[in-house]
């Protein structure tokens, strides 16, 4: 009688159904994603760049969700160049992911203007991209890096860059420390800062027109010259600046194209300089500077024989300078 109650009361047993194939989600499907959903997801995986050893790990981001750096330093891009890289990326892959970093609800692009633009030309929806973590002066340096170690990058370019960073930060300890470009190329680089405001805009629309050493050479040229009345100086770089602009004159004419604009007939020479070496408060070598040469007079009471011996040694030792 227990073994019938018992047979009676058991429960039915339950087939699991089978399992159903799970369907991959297509780009339509992905592109559906909340934007807020997939921001989260990159700011728990994106690194701190100042953290050199943080593992950094690209990310497929949206195209269409990536802002331009507010700060790129390039004020044109080269249809032709953009379309070669396209080309490139199409045959042989993206090389190298661009950076970006989170800027509100959207990215903003770090480094790479370029490999993103040429995406948009292939018309593709998705970027490789390192997200990471890092401040609008670190962001601006960063561009300003990365163009400068590629080509045609102009010198004005450069010194634009570098004057926002300027205005914008309060600050180049940035500068000098993030971007490698040696002493004498940024001082060269500062000498764009003697053009008025109007050349400047002149140059903002044409900015491969001159180089760094040229406006040196008018800098030079014009502190040597007496205070000159600035609306003068203004009609004389534009005139100049639109003449080079033309191909009227080349750009190793421009200094004195101003100079002659403003009624100076030739480059002014520098007048010689001299100095004296002292040594404990006494005069010991006389140092004239002229355009061609340096010369250096020793008072011979203050050398013995031996001394003058090895200064005439050294300099019997120093090779010239070759010129290219």
């Amino acid at each position: 009688m227990v073994a019938k109650s018992a047979a009676k009361n058991k429960e039915p047993e339950v087939v699991p159904p089978k399992p159903q194939p799970v369907k991959k989600a297509g780009l339509a499907s992905q592109l559906k994603d909340s934007l807020s959903q997939q921001v989260g997801q990159h700011r728990e995986l994106q690194p701190n760049e100042n953290d050199e050893q943080g593992a950094r790990v690209a990310q497929p981001l949206r195209v269409d969700l990536i802002d331009p750096n507010p700060y790129q330093p390039r004020m044109s891009f080269d249809a032709e160049e953009i379309e070669e890289l396209a080309q490139s990326i199409e045959e042989l892959g993206l090389q190298s992911p661009i950076t970006v970093r989170v800027k509100g609800e959207r990215f903003e692009l770090v480094t790479g203007e370029c490999r993103l633009r040429a995406h948009k030309v292939l018309g593709r929806v998705m970027i490789s991209s390192f997200v990471v973590q890092i401040d609008d002066e670190t962001s601006a340096a960063n561009a300003l890096q990365e163009n400068v170690q590629r080509k045609n990058l102009s010198d004005f370019e450069i010194f634009n860059s570098i004057m926002r960073m300027r205005a914008d930060f309060k600050s180049s300890n940035t500068i000098k420390q993030k971007i490698k470009i040696s002493k004498a190329h940024l001082s060269r680089i500062d000498a764009f800062e003697v053009f008025t405001p109007g050349a400047l805009e002149i140059l903002r629309k044409n900015p491969k027109i001159m180089g760094s050493n040229t406006a040196g050479s008018l800098r030079s040229a014009l502190n040597l010259l007496p205070e000159l009345d600035k609306t003068a100086i203004d009609e004389a770089f534009c005139k100049a600046l639109r003449d080079l602009t033309s191909n009227k004159i080349k750009q190793n004419a421009f200094v004195n194209a101003v100079l002659t604009q403003l009624g100076v007939n030739k480059s002014p020479k520098p007048k010689s300089v001299s100095s004296d070496i002292q040594k404990e408060g006494v005069a010991i070598a006389y140092v004239k500077d002229t355009k061609k040469e340096r010369v250096i007079h020793l008072d011979r009471k203050e050398f013995t024989e031996d001394q003058l011996n090895r200064i005439w040694d050294y300099v019997k030792s120093v090779s010239p300078i070759k010129k290219e």
